[in-house]
């Protein structure tokens, strides 16, 4: 069975996202067909690029929302596996992308972290719906309040990380993990993911613009 493979493509920055790096891969995720490994090199994701929050403009910081928020849906309600093969960072939007995949292969030197509160901004890309029903409650406001940076071994006994392995493992795994039914898993489990992540969204924007001192428009 073939498996469609997604990469991130700023090694250069360990793939921090700004809005035209974003664009890049959801077109690429929007092609597939097939089950998904989504990773990256060196690291799965780093999180949004800092450097490119506090130049951008606020039309692009409202499109950077919509798409990223866009992407975390359409990987919840794709049709088949998607998994996700992290090593080095996955941090912030990184961890979120990762968060919102069936299974996460990891690296046992991986690193994650929710990131959003060592930004000063709201939970955004779902993380806010999908940690608390990974780790529970508490386990995930600890995480998400502290931002704390936590490896493999922590994320395996908190059932974040699936198992530890390599790429083609991965590959392996979201070939596993098809089958008829996972449409119908995948909506029901995420029936109400939606309108939480909307939510989610303006919670993130207001702190944003606060942050950057926007005037709400």
């Amino acid at each position: 069975m073939a498996v469609d493979v997604v990469t991130f493509s700023r090694p250069e920055k360990h793939n921090a996202l700004n809005l035209d790096h974003l664009k890049e891969v959801y077109k690429r995720f929007k092609s597939c067909e097939n089950p998904v490994v989504i990773y990256g090199e060196p690291s799965f994701c780093s999180g949004i690029d800092v450097d490119y929050v506090g130049v951008a403009g606020k039309d692009e910081i409202l499109e950077f929302a919509e798409l990223a928020n866009s992407f975390i849906l359409d990987i919840c309600r794709y049709p088949k596996p998607v998994v996700a093969f992290v090593k080095g960072y996955a941090l912030g939007a990184g961890f979120s992308i990762a968060l919102a995949c069936d299974a996460i292969v990891a690296e046992e030197s991986a690193v994650f972290s929710t990131g959003f509160a060592k930004l000063g901004i709201a939970p955004d890309m779902g993380v806010s719906y999908l940690l608390p029903r990974a780790v529970g409650l508490k386990r995930a406001l600890k995480l998400l309040f502290s931002a704390e940076r936590f490896d493999a071994r922590k994320a395996l006994e908190l059932g974040i990380v699936s198992g530890f392995g390599t790429l083609e493992d991965a590959k392996r795994m979201a070939e596993e993990l098809n089958g008829p039914s996972v449409r119908y898993i995948k909506e029901l489990v995420y029936r109400d993911m939606a309108e939480h992540v909307e939510h989610e969204k303006e919670l993130a924007l207001r702190s944003i613009m606060e942050l950057r001192r926007f005037e709400q428009g």
